[in-house]
């Protein structure tokens, strides 16, 4: 998959992709563009749980310092939580710094049996364990919760079909569109309560050393975001740090990982669970 979201589209385009709304009937009317239903969420988040935009903020900065170690990361320059909450408005609580990037892009995988891996003398193949995939709803007003989303029951399937739990992944890669997107998936995926998203990310849970080091390149927030090899990007880092490609950014000793994507305003889920280990 390829895009090219920052070269490739028009000013016009461009204006019209951030601003249009999904829904005609209900949404349109009252000026609900995409970043504006993410935007809501977190609102509702913050108002349910007290979650903060400082522990907003602290997830860019996590993202950017993990960028930092990884070659061809769009962003590098270290940001602090005042760098992302001083930075322009975009749309309530999100600054520009809370939301991902605008890139050119691609990425591809070639996928195929374990039996043809072997055959193949493939060194050090990774193996898919399990998936998982939910759909919720259609816009952003059927959302069944505005705080809990798909990925609970996604994720459920994946862990079950790998034969793992949260505990037991070392590494993953989290569709980060937005900060607080981020913060929702860790609660949802299991690696912490509901709620405890924003003090999870804040006690420094999510990088090198926490409990689950997520989005090692950087994610959409700092590496890069060109639209549909975006979330393909997540599943680049992980096999990479299965495989312990990673150099200075390597997670020590991972072998097992989870990728995590989602789309339409939360309407869509889906995740998978990689592993060094299979079937042969």
């Amino acid at each position: 998959a390829a895009d090219s979201l920052m070269t490739g589209l028009t000013p016009d385009l461009a204006l019209r992709s951030l601003t249009e709304s999904r829904d005609q009937q209900y949404e349109m009317p009252f000026g609900i563009p995409v970043a504006n239903t993410f935007a809501m969420t977190a609102h509702r988040h913050m108002r349910e749980f007290g979650t903060t935009p400082e522990q907003l903020a602290e997830v860019a900065v996590v993202h950017r310092r993990h960028a930092a170690r990884t070659p061809g990361a769009q962003q590098t320059t270290p940001i602090t939580a005042a760098d992302v909450l001083n930075s322009p408005m975009v749309t309530t609580p999100y600054h520009k710094l809370d939301c991902s990037l605008i890139s050119d892009g691609g990425a591809a995988f070639v996928l195929t049996s374990a039996e043809h891996a072997k055959a193949l003398g493939i060194e050090k193949p990774i193996f898919v364990l399990g998936c998982g995939e939910c759909y919720t709803h259609e816009h952003i007003f059927l959302m069944p919760s505005l705080t809990t989303t798909g990925a609970v029951e996604s994720s459920r399937r994946a862990y079950a079909m790998a034969g793992y739990q949260p505990r037991d992944m070392d590494v993953a890669g989290i569709y980060d569109c937005f900060t607080g997107t981020v913060v929702m998936m860790l609660e949802d995926l299991g690696f912490c309560r509901k709620g405890e998203g924003g003090p999870f990310v804040a006690d420094g849970q999510m990088s090198y050393g926490g409990q689950i080091p997520s989005n090692t390149h950087g994610g959409l927030l700092s590496f890069a975001h060109s639209g549909m090899p975006g979330a393909l990007f997540h599943f680049h880092e992980v096999i990479a740090q299965l495989r312990g490609q990673c150099g200075e950014r390597q997670v020590d000793g991972a072998t097992l990982g989870l990728v995590h994507s989602l789309g339409a305003g939360f309407a869509t889920n889906a995740t998978a669970i990689l592993g060094t280990e299979g079937t042969l």
